[in-house]
């Protein structure tokens, strides 16, 4: 029988246990006040400075490959090196290159069905392009071309398609009465007519446009000739129209249907009123020439740095944060201004981060690594992110959760220039996306820091499945796709997104702290838990799942 004593002592024992048992100590996460005072350094006026430079019209954009962006990289390079991150890119440096592939279409393609020859921009124009092709080819019609086997719909089940061209209504052609949920571009638990057509062998598809098009031929003539995708390819659903497309005109469609068991004028018809008429193999053949004229490769790159977390254990999982650094910088001048700035997308998430970086090596380190990336190309086809994902720098089994930082600057308020945008958070607010739709144990520990700290309204309109800015318009999206818990914060959009003015003088630097500030928090808060992040639901039908990457 133990003595008193040792009884004592494994009274208290029991009781030290459970007080520091995991569960216990994550719902008391107070921050240290270390950690607190290096957050409270992230001020405003800094901000403000690091956004000035990074939306100035001397670095137009930062489009990805441009000096602009190559003159951004290179000032956070040298304060990622000043503050002493450890560079995470390739062969020591913090530039994580990778190869995108450009592939030029000739506009001297051309169509020509029963002898008669059909001109590129006037006949019929490019809607995607993978690769050539050439040949006198059969013609498969499949209707609308949307497969949802689990709701009945599959018009490709009675034909063959391979080493044929699919026609296919379009670009917008529907079900009747079933029509697909599309989120951006994603098709809930249905595939599209490009995705059939290249998973069945097919060459190329053709799209009947509706009998009054309204697409101006002229303007579209220099659309789709080139297309840029990663290599070697990344599986994605911002990955690339994975086959050659063309959209034909009224004068074509009657060509290609005269003869047929049903004329062109007809199937349109038929067409627009959802009454699609059976797959059926068309009688005649068609040759088609659509050359490529070009082949050229682009090594564009991310900047990747890391932060070795402290506890030996723990420090193999790893949280990644971004922020892409490249803007949507595009070719018209609108009301006299031709410099797309994109300060608030993503310039305030870049500086964001760039703050974050450098105060996190004033502070104690967490128990978890954590790595940190600006991203390049999100504008183009999330290129950078997809890069990341595919070949990481760590192992992506040990990558827990992900953050994303991207647009912080806007607040809905009396006297700013957002107050009367309805998409834009207002004061002291930021749209919280991902926890709580995938894990209620991280999206209590998130509240419980911002609660004990700056204590922002969280707005979570879009922490749902439906919503497209938690899946797909997110640079996050390759992450979950991977099954990596995702966390973004947002301050929302307005009317410059995407515009020449977007540009720094319209945002907020007052809000660009507070939630640089909560995010450095939870960042913390989720690196140094014991308890490791995880999604914990099922993850939503609407995300594709892509496979792992090779080792």
């Amino acid at each position: 029988m133990p003595s008193s004593t040792s009884l004592r002592v494994a009274r208290w024992t029991a009781v030290l246990s459970l007080a520091l048992s995991p569960g216990l100590i994550a719902q008391d996460v107070p921050l240290p006040d270390a950690v607190r005072a290096a957050a409270d350094g992230i001020t405003a006026a800094s901000l403000a400075r690091d956004l000035e430079f990074l939306a100035s019209d001397a670095l137009r954009g930062r489009d990805t490959g441009s000096p602009g962006f190559d003159a951004a990289a290179a000032d956070i390079e040298g304060r990622l090196r000043a503050a002493g991150l450890t560079p995470a890119g390739d062969e020591g440096t913090y530039r994580q290159h990778y190869e995108l592939q450009e592939l030029h279409a000739g506009t001297n393609a051309t169509v020509t069905i029963g002898g008669r020859p059909f001109v590129f921009g006037n006949d019929f124009v490019l809607r995607s392009f993978a690769g050539p092709i050439k040949g006198h080819l059969p013609v498969v019609y499949v209707g609308h071309g949307w497969r949802a086997p689990s709701r009945g719909i599959d018009p490709w089940k009675d034909v063959d398609v391979r080493d044929a061209l699919v026609l296919a209504h379009g670009p917008r052609a529907m079900p009747k009465d079933a029509p697909i949920t599309q989120i951006g571009r994603v098709a809930v638990g249905a595939s599209s007519v490009f995705a059939e057509a290249k998973a069945r062998g097919a060459l190329g598809v053709l799209l009947l446009t509706p009998s009054d098009p309204k697409a101006d031929w002229a303007a579209m003539r220099g659309a789709n000739v080139v297309r840029r995708e990663l290599v070697p390819a990344v599986p994605s659903a911002y990955a690339a129209v994975p086959v050659t497309s063309l959209l034909l005109g009224r004068p074509a469609i009657d060509a290609l249907m005269a003869g047929e068991a049903i004329d062109g004028a007809t199937l349109l018809a038929r067409g627009e009123a959802g009454d699609y008429p059976r797959a059926f193999r068309l009688r005649k053949r068609i040759a088609v020439h659509v050359p490529l004229v070009g082949v050229a490769s682009e090594h564009p790159y991310n900047l990747v740095a890391r932060i070795e977390g402290s506890d030996p254990v723990l420090k193999d999982q790893v949280i990644t944060i971004a922020a892409h650094l490249d803007g949507a910088v595009g070719t018209r001048t609108i009301d006299g201004d031709p410099i797309y700035n994109a300060a608030d997308d993503n310039a305030t998430g870049s500086a964001g981060l760039l703050a974050i970086a450098e105060h996190l090596m004033k502070g104690p380190r967490p128990r978890r690594t954590i790595v940190l990336l600006w991203d390049s190309g999100e504008e183009r086809g999330l290129w950078g992110t997809r890069r990341f994902v595919h070949q990481p720098p760590v192992p992506l089994d040990r990558i827990v959760a992900h953050v994303n930082v991207d647009m912080i600057g806007a607040t809905r308020a009396p006297g700013r220039a957002d107050a009367n945008s309805v998409d834009a958070t207002g004061p002291h607010e930021v749209f919280l996306i991902g926890p709580g739709a995938l894990s209620p144990s991280t999206d209590a520990l998130l509240q419980r820091v911002n609660a004990g700290y700056l204590k922002m309204t969280f707005n979570r309109r879009d922490d749902r499945p439906e919503s497209e800015f938690f899946y797909p318009r997110t640079d996050a999206g390759p992450y979950l796709e991977r099954g990596i818990l995702t966390i973004g914060f947002t301050t929302g959009s307005h009317p410059r997104y995407h515009l020449p003015a977007d540009e720094a003088k319209y945002l907020d630097p007052a809000k660009m702290e507070a939630v640089t500030r909560t995010v450095f928090a939870s960042l913390w808060a989720l690196a140094n838990s014991p308890e490791r992040p995880r999604i914990e639901t099922a993850i939503p039908a609407t995300v594709l799942r892509a496979p792992a990457p090779e080792h």
